[in-house]
Formats: C-alpha cells, sequence, structure tokens
C-alpha cells in the first residue's frame, strides 16, 4: 500500500513524476488510443527520450503518476503546466493510459484532484485546457467537473488527412469553489488554531 501519496480520492491516488515512472509514459503515448486522443506527441517514446521528457516536466510543470488506489498499479498521468504564477492560471492535461480504467470514473476522479491541486495547491485563480472536438468523452467529463466552454482552434489537429478543431475549456477560483467548497481548506486552518 502506498502511504506517502501526494493526493488522494476514493479510488485514485497522486505521486510525483519520477524517472522510475518512464513505464506508464511510454505505454500511455505510444498506445494508438491515447496518440489519436491526445495527440500532443506523434513521435514514439523510447527510454531516452521519455527520461528527458520526465526531466523536463519536473523542472517545468507539476507531474503526477495516477495510481489505482485498491491495486496501486500504475494507470495514467496529469499535469499543471503552463504555470503563470503573475496572472494565476495555468493549463491541465490528464491521459488514463490503461485502457481498463477508462470510462470508470478514473478520469473524473482524477481531474478533480488537478483541479484541487491547482486552485488549492497552487492557488490558481484559472485553469483551462484543450480537447479535439473528436474526443467526446473528454469533452463530457471536462463539463460534468465544471469545465465551461471558451471557444475553440479551428483546424487545430490534423489526424491523417482531416482537420479537427480544439476545444477549449476553463474554470477560475470562484467557480471551482462554489462547486467543491473549501471544507478541506478550513479543517486544516481551524485544526491549527491554539
Amino acid at each position: 500500500m502506498i502511504t506517502n501519496c501526494f493526493y488522494h480520492s476514493e479510488r485514485v491516488l497522486f505521486l510525483p513524476i519520477s524517472e522510475n515512472d518512464i513505464d506508464i509514459l511510454m505505454e500511455s503515448m505510444n498506445d494508438q488510443d491515447v496518440r489519436i486522443l491526445a495527440r500532443s506527441r506523434r513521435d514514439i517514446l523510447n527510454e531516452g527520450n521519455t527520461k528527458e521528457l520526465i526531466q523536463k516536466y519536473q523542472k517545468e510543470e507539476e507531474g503526477f503518476i495516477i495510481y489505482d488506489n485498491e491495486t496501486n498499479i500504475k494507470i495514467g498521468y496529469g499535469f499543471v503546466m503552463d504555470i503563470d504564477l503573475y496572472n494565476k492560471e495555468a493549463s491541465l492535461a490528464l491521459v488514463i493510459g490503461k485502457k481498463d480504467y477508462r470510462g470508470r470514473g478514473y478520469g473524473k476522479e482524477s481531474i478533480e484532484l488537478l483541479m484541487k491541486h491547482a486552485f488549492i495547491g497552487l492557488n490558481l485563480e484559472s485553469i483551462y485546457l484543450e480537447v479535439n472536438d473528436y474526443n467526446i468523452a473528454g469533452i463530457k467529463l471536462y463539463e460534468k467537473v465544471g469545465f465551461k466552454y471558451v471557444g475553440k482552434g479551428r483546424n487545430g489537429q490534423i489526424v491523417g488527412n482531416k482537420k479537427y478543431d480544439v476545444i477549449i475549456m476553463d474554470m477560475i477560483a470562484e467557480e471551482y469553489f462554489s462547486r467543491y467548497g473549501n471544507n478541506e481548506v478550513e479543517q486544516i486552518v481551524n485544526s491549527e488554531k491554539i
């Protein structure tokens, strides 16, 4: 059992990304479905370029490996990226790389933990994400957890010989706290009062 997790929910837990996580990144990013749905990388990942990618993430982003809380199996990864502390905004990215875990609520719990980290851990004011318009399940998930449609980048993704729009969605801190509350923070603050 993993006891030193960064964040956890009922079924998932987050640990900061490390060089020991080459396996889940390579497995996920080299998966045909992930490559089409996420379209964040087009090259094949190997141990060398995955190690470089992890080092970049460790320096520039807030990256987490997502584990199944019951089995301790690595099931995916999530990032808070492009962090702008001046404007208090960042983007989010999430991949559930293990096929058996898709469509079963693990993505919802994982994106909610990323949102919690962005708004509570990093004290951001705004988060956004991009999702390809053909990723209907992703769009529905993001709407379900409270993201709002902002706009789209027309022809932002090319898959084969077809062009697709990239949907841009966001959430501000007021919307997050209105939906999810601030009880956890208040409990911690109140328990520290003398």
